[in-house]
């Protein structure tokens, strides 16, 4: 057998697989690092890990009703857009009921978001995807009509060019051709998942090449027949599971001190509970907390930066009691949260340096707490060091 040079099998490999093969030379970073973008809350950020949902990957928001599936897929097309005037989004209302009032409510520059109405599962797939014919002579495939996300690729077409997030609302409701073409009243089985299962092995890889956040917002089911186990599952099958990087389950919280009312006792918001059920870009089963307004989105995050503050070092504490904030000791922790959230300077400061602890841009900072055991402070310098 002829031996042929590195640079030459390179060439070969490339020739049958495409330029998109990388090559590593004893270095890792030579792949890059996660593009993320923001959810809107500091501490489902930090819990992801990356600092948001991951470009290039797809993520599922699924929760009951009310949990703020649809204002965090808004608020990451607010953070997207926000990032460059140029960007634009594109929101697929499978459910018809996206009202551009709301959302600019939620601060959304709703003119850079492209909605297209309609729950044909068909359509919104061949949409994103396009279509292939194949050739009766060679037996090639080729594509008969380009989809979005093969402009995108391109980067042809200036009013697809900077668009970074899809959000399809929602996955539950999609219409399969197998229903549309079923007589009135007739089940078929399973046809969400069947439907999926095939397209999904399409619109992964081209979303991995298009680099856009992909969104799936689902809603939860409960399995009577299951015995064992989390009863709570979400329409899609494995496939749907298996094809999302990172999966995110979010239930409402109630209670006095998880409800927001205004000042004639009316009840405008709530605590969220977000969990990661799974997690590619970072460690799963992390959860996060944080509280929404109706009309106005994700609030109170200076709450969420002072705790994350705490957790990572940043704010001192020199007591269990005491919080050490702008140089002030303050005791309780109510009155140095009230303390640090009137301070908008410190905030920012506060939050830019805990998301670069959590990315690993920096070293932690070591927290040693007035009643911590010698043995609890040699295991945090053990900790450090490593």
């Amino acid at each position: 057998m002829k031996k042929i040079s590195e640079s030459e099998a390179e060439k070969q490999i490339k020739k049958f697989f495409g330029s998109g093969v990388v090559f590593f030379d004893g270095d890792i970073n030579s792949v890059g690092e996660y593009e993320s973008i923001s959810t809107g809350s500091p501490s489902l950020d930090e819990a992801i890990g990356i600092g948001g949902i991951p470009r290039g990957r797809i993520t599922q928001l699924a929760g009951q009703e009310s949990s703020g599936k649809t204002m965090l897929s808004l608020s990451c097309i607010k953070s997207y857009l926000d990032q460059n005037p140029e960007n634009t989004a594109l929101f697929i209302d499978a459910e018809y009921t996206y009202d551009p009032e709301w959302a600019e409510s939620q601060g959304v520059d709703v003119s850079r978001v492209m909605v297209i109405k309609t729950n044909d599962a068909k359509d919104i797939f061949e949409g994103l995807l396009g279509t292939t014919k194949v050739n009766s002579v060679t037996k090639k495939v080729s594509k008969n009509m380009k989809g979005i996300l093969d402009y995108i690729i391109e980067g042809s077409d200036p009013r697809f060019k900077n668009l970074g997030i899809i959000v399809l609302d929602s996955i539950a409701v999609l219409n399969t051709p197998m229903e549309i073409a079923a007589s009135v009243g007739k089940a078929n089985m399973a046809p969400i998942p069947r439907f999926l299962s095939t397209e999904l092995k399409k619109l992964t890889p081209a979303v991995a090449q298009a680099n856009v956040a992909f969104i799936g917002i689902n809603q939860v089911r409960v399995d009577l027949g299951k015995m064992f186990g989390d009863p709570v599952s979400s329409p899609g099958g494995k496939a749907l599971k298996h094809a999302c990087s990172l999966m995110i389950n979010m239930a409402p919280m109630f209670g006095s001190d998880n409800v927001i009312k205004n000042s004639d006792d009316e009840r405008v918001g709530h605590k969220v509970r977000a969990k990661i059920e799974k997690n590619k870009v970072g460690a799963p089963f992390k959860k996060s907390e944080y509280f929404l307004e109706y009309m106005r989105g994700i609030v109170r995050t200076e709450d969420e930066i002072f705790d994350l503050g705490v957790k990572y070092g940043v704010i001192e504490r020199p007591s269990s009691q005491s919080y050490l904030v702008d140089g002030e000791k303050i005791r309780g922790r109510d009155n140095a949260q009230n303390k640090f959230c009137s301070n908008e300077n410190l905030v920012n400061d506060v939050k830019n340096t805990v998301r670069k602890i959590y990315l690993k841009e920096i070293d932690p900072i070591l927290k040693i707490d007035a009643e911590d055991s010698s043995e609890e402070i040699e295991n945090k310098l053990i900790s450090s060091i490593e």
